[in-house]
């Protein structure tokens, strides 16, 4: 996908799961960041918004100022890395997207170029619940909406989301995620191993 940025976002506190570093934790064997940098690997270049790491391949790293501040803090940090001439268009993505898979990545990529005049195309759930956490974004409509609503520390992704004309996809699971030990418990289970 020439055109295609990716931001992703690992800077979270993983509150829910004992304040541990989502990112590292292990699936399959593989750390959940790097399940995510193996879906979107098709991404011209790709922004990590937390700590750095080794991971699967080569990245870029960012943190929003100060650290902690927000998922839409983050986001703008890691799309002032990127170059809107180059990605008109950049996925988003949080770090424990346990599903997602190249795939899935390019159906958001085709739904959002199928609709002109939508600003973002994004999952939705089987209960019917926005992934903006999982979609893809008109990179120079995303930066002037998020620069509209600063500051940007502690806003939730649905003042984000408001703002924008979407597009909705099913995610057929890409956008399940992992917020408590019983969904790490199952995953590693479902795995095989830790």
């Amino acid at each position: 996908m020439t055109h295609l940025g990716v931001v992703v976002l690992a800077g979270g506190s993983g509150e829910r799961l004992g304040r541990v570093d989502k990112a590292a934790l292990l699936v399959g064997g593989v750390p959940l960041l790097d399940r995510v940098l193996q879906a979107t690997s098709a991404a011209v270049r790709t922004v990590v918004v937390g700590e750095p790491r080794p991971t699967v391949r080569t990245v870029e790293w960012t943190r929003e100022d100060p650290p902690g501040t927000g998922p839409l803090a983050g986001l703008l940090a890691g799309l002032e890395v990127l170059d809107p001439e180059t990605t008109p268009l950049t996925g988003v993505f949080a770090t424990d997207l346990t599903q997602l898979a190249a795939p899935d990545v390019h159906r958001l990529v085709d739904a959002l170029m199928a609709a002109p005049d939508a600003d973002a195309a994004l999952f939705v759930d089987t209960e019917g619940y926005r992934q903006p956490l999982a979609a893809v974004y008109r990179t120079i409509t995303l930066i002037t909406t998020l620069r509209s609503l600063q500051p940007l520390a502690g806003q939730p992704m649905r003042a984000l989301v408001k703002e924008l004309t979407l597009v909705e996809v099913p995610d057929l699971g890409a956008a399940a995620d992992c917020d408590t030990p019983e969904q790490l418990a199952a995953l590693r289970e479902g795995s095989g191993h830790a």
